[in-house]
């Protein structure tokens, strides 16, 4: 079912549709925007053409479960994480596997290439350790306090951050210790870098948001969301954070002092809790879905109203823009996968 709302400048169609034959709980397109991959929870791993939608490779990904994946940035290693505590780097030409490595625990919660380097960033309950694509171990980190959550890699620079129970950590590549950390008592779930660099923000479980200036430490919190706080994305200019926790998704304005004492943008248009957020990488839209399988589009920067909804058959997983913002692909979790394209 489709629907645009009072402003609709934008045009959406259907371009392609598919399965992964299970909960597809990793999805992402390569930097190239050529290939577009996704893992189901059972453990296979598809690679498509994003174009065409053909399955240029099936991937076994892991016995007892595929749990995430990244590209490396020239889209030419694929690397997954299971709950067999094995690494997995793929070549998506072939579907070969180059190597299998250890994690250093039973379940790989995150893996994450690096935006412009050939690094790649693991973590295993609270073992961290940076690779490179040739299966060479980098770094190998002390043990964090507590169960690492989270890995995201800041866009132009050497930094990468670890979230876990109790604290945010930011790590230089090629350093054993982290050059900073941010203290704070939670459990924290997500972790995003703001486009520019200055700003790091985490979803928790205690149903807040909070916001560190990276430079200063200085911070702030976001509470009184109804539900622990999954979902974030930043826009491409660093100014709007979009976040999900309740319905009704909650877009803060960091421009200017930051968003202490602001009111945030409200975008009514689910009726359950979102459990995806994407902005485009340099256009202004951003994509929401929630677990009733309803994704949406808006514009938060304009403030307009419902641009574009449509419904799928069950919850949405992912949501992913491709590299040049002219695809969205939406995931479910019965494994459906749709590729729409914005104009």
């Amino acid at each position: 079912m489709f629907g645009l709302g009072k402003a609709a400048p934008i045009a959406v169609e259907p371009l392609w549709e598919s399965n992964v034959g299970g909960h597809a709980i990793a999805a992402a397109w390569s930097l190239d925007g050529k290939r577009f991959s996704a893992a189901s929870a059972e453990g296979p791993v598809i690679i498509f053409d994003g174009r065409l939608g053909h399955r240029i490779a099936q991937l076994p990904g892991h016995n007892s479960g595929t749990t995430c994946l990244s590209w490396r940035f020239d889209g030419r290693v694929l690397a997954t994480g299971g709950q067999d505590g094995k690494i997995r780097l793929w070549d998506p030409e072939t579907g070969e596997l180059r190597h299998a490595l250890e994690a250093g625990a039973g379940w790989v919660e995150a893996v994450a290439f690096a935006y412009h380097k050939d690094w790649l960033a693991t973590a295993a309950a609270r073992t961290l350790r940076l690779w490179n694509s040739d299966g060479e171990l980098l770094t190998e980190y002390p043990r964090h306090p507590s169960t690492i959550s989270d890995i995201a890699w800041q866009r132009d620079e050497r930094f990468f951050s670890t979230a876990a129970y109790g604290q945010l950590a930011i790590f230089r590549a090629g350093e054993s210790q982290p050059v900073k950390t941010f203290e704070w008592k939670g459990s924290i779930l997500r972790v995003v870098w703001s486009p520019d660099g200055n700003y790091v923000a985490t979803g928790n479980q205690d149903a807040s948001v909070h916001f560190w200036y990276r430079k200063s430490g200085k911070d702030l919190e976001m509470s009184g969301y109804a539900a622990k706080v999954r979902e974030l994305a930043w826009d491409s200019t660093s100014r709007y954070l979009a976040t999900g926790g309740s319905p009704v998704v909650t877009v803060w304005d960091c421009g200017g002092k930051g968003p202490a004492g602001t009111r945030p943008l409200q975008l009514d248009g689910h009726d359950t809790l979102p459990s995806a957020l994407a902005f485009q990488y340099r256009g202004p839209l951003l994509a929401s879905g929630c677990k009733d399988g309803r994704v949406c589009l808006w514009r938060p920067a304009k403030g307009e109203d419902l641009l574009f909804s449509v419904r799928l058959g069950a919850s949405i997983t992912q949501l992913q823009w491709s590299p040049d913002d002219r695809f969205l692909a939406a995931a479910t979790s019965d494994g459906d996968v749709s590729i729409f394209r914005v104009e």
